[in-house]
């Protein structure tokens, strides 16, 4: 079974949604800034047995089209290249784009 991750997006658009609570599990992970932030906006975090309901997950991942592919790799590579700065390694960049991208296919 795969892990659900979440980060500080992940708990700022639960806690727009109402969501005062998330149960974790083994297979749930929540990010150290993500804890900081469930905190801040009063979302408990709290223990829970694997055969509880979980209180909340991340919207699933939306799948790229492959004929779009090309085209978000590129924009999201600019994206990066242009918050990160032009220190950044933009072979690194383009590896770690394809390989997200490729998983939401």
């Amino acid at each position: 079974m795969p892990k659900t991750i979440y980060t500080e997006r992940d708990i700022e658009d639960l806690a727009r949604r109402g969501v005062k609570e998330i149960a974790v599990m083994d297979d749930v992970y929540v990010t150290d800034v993500a804890r900081e932030r469930a905190e801040k906006l009063g979302i408990a975090l709290r223990a829970a047995s694997a055969s509880a309901p979980v209180a909340a997950s991340p919207s699933a991942a939306p799948s790229v089209p492959r004929e779009n592919v090309e085209q978000v790799v590129s924009q999201v590579k600019a994206d990066v290249l242009a918050k990160l700065g032009p220190g950044v390694d933009a072979a690194l960049i383009e590896r770690i784009v394809r390989r997200v991208v490729g998983q939401l296919q």
